[in-house]
């Protein structure tokens, strides 16, 4: 009774190891098939499935790897799906796009003959594991390469940031020589808005108008006054007129200058504004800072200079005009006043 109960124990047992063994792959035509195989490198991680049945045989690949995408590691996945016939181990499959490919299989291992990629290399060959086992394995990949995608991230936006930054500071630098090269520029533009034309008219205009007014007092002062005299004294005035008329007309060119000299000295004004706080931003770390600095002072010193000058020619044309067009008024009322007291014969 004893011995039978020990062979009963012994029977168990052996099931028991065999269902143990069998566990983790399937049967099929005396092959022994694992749950997945897998094949695992340092930025990839392959793991396959053989699927048999009667009909046919299935092979699915999943391909993990990483690319670097703007020196980021990203860790991407690609299916490939087998179908063919399993005979024995060695399997002759067919890709659905219709690539052939020969692999051959045990409980231990996956050999692929030819490359499940197109242009891609035959792997080596993939050992036995399970669905879980690699999904531990592709879990610890997926970390330790977001974690390396994550350092290099701030990396990137570090070394971005530099970059930026080095690009503005060179920048406000180029900013800096150019408004100092359009200060001087723009401040020799409001220098040569002179109004000597403006000047010498009104000069030459009062002149006249003396002399003019002169000859007719000449006239004016003769006892007997002729008629045909009378008509000289009388175009002579005429002629203060068009003088007359002729300065307040100078006024027009003084308002274009004025107005031109205002958009020049507007210009000038926020640039000076402008260079002064770029080069406060920059004077510390711009290369060459004594020469750029002296470039500045001249630059700023010029602008200023030229838009103080340009206040009092304005200032002076203004008062030479206002004087002037007094003294013409009054010199034509003169020769009116002549004209009215006299009495040709």
């Amino acid at each position: 009774m004893g011995k039978r109960k020990n062979r009963v124990f012994i029977v168990i047992a052996l099931i028991v190891l065999a269902a143990a063994g069998f566990a983790g792959s399937r049967l099929l035509g005396g092959v022994s098939v694992a749950e997945g195989y897998v094949h695992e490198e340092e930025n990839r991680i392959i793991f396959a499935k053989v699927i048999p049945n009667a009909d046919q045989t299935r092979v699915e690949v999943v391909d993990n790897f990483v690319e670097t995408q703007d020196s980021i590691p990203v860790l991407k996945s690609e299916i490939y799906d087998y179908t063919g016939t399993m005979d024995g181990e060695k399997l002759t499959l067919q890709s659905q796009s219709g690539g052939a490919m020969e692999a051959s299989v045990s409980a231990g291992e996956l050999v692929f003959q030819s490359p499940f990629q197109e242009g891609g290399q035959v792997p080596a060959k993939l050992l036995a594991s399970t669905p879980v086992q690699y999904q531990k394995q592709l879990e610890t990949m997926t970390n330790r390469i977001n974690e390396q995608a994550e350092v290099k991230k701030k990396e990137v936006a570090e070394k971005q940031a530099k970059e930026k930054e080095r690009v503005e500071f060179a920048k406000k630098v180029e900013k800096t020589d150019r408004l100092a090269a359009d200060l001087v520029e723009n401040a020799q533009y409001l220098t040569d808005l002179q109004f000597p034309d403006e000047a010498a008219v009104y000069q030459s205009h009062v002149s006249e108008l003396q002399g003019l007014l002169d000859e007719i007092k000449l006239y004016a002062g003769q006892p007997a006054l002729q008629m045909t005299e009378y008509e000289v004294m009388k175009e002579t005035a005429g002629a203060m007129k068009v003088l007359v008329d002729g300065m307040s007309s100078m006024n027009d060119s003084i308002q274009d200058k004025k107005k031109r000299m205002a958009d020049i000295t507007g210009v000038l004004e926020t640039d000076l504004t402008d260079i002064k706080a770029t080069w406060e931003e920059i004077k510390a770390k711009a290369p060459k800072p004594e020469v750029r600095q002296k470039a500045v002072d001249a630059a700023v010193k010029a602008a200023q200079e030229a838009i103080e000058q340009a206040k009092k020619r304005i200032s002076s044309i203004e008062a030479e005009r206002d004087t002037a067009s007094q003294k013409a008024d009054k010199l034509y009322g003169e020769a009116n006043a002549f004209l009215s007291k006299v009495k040709p014969k």
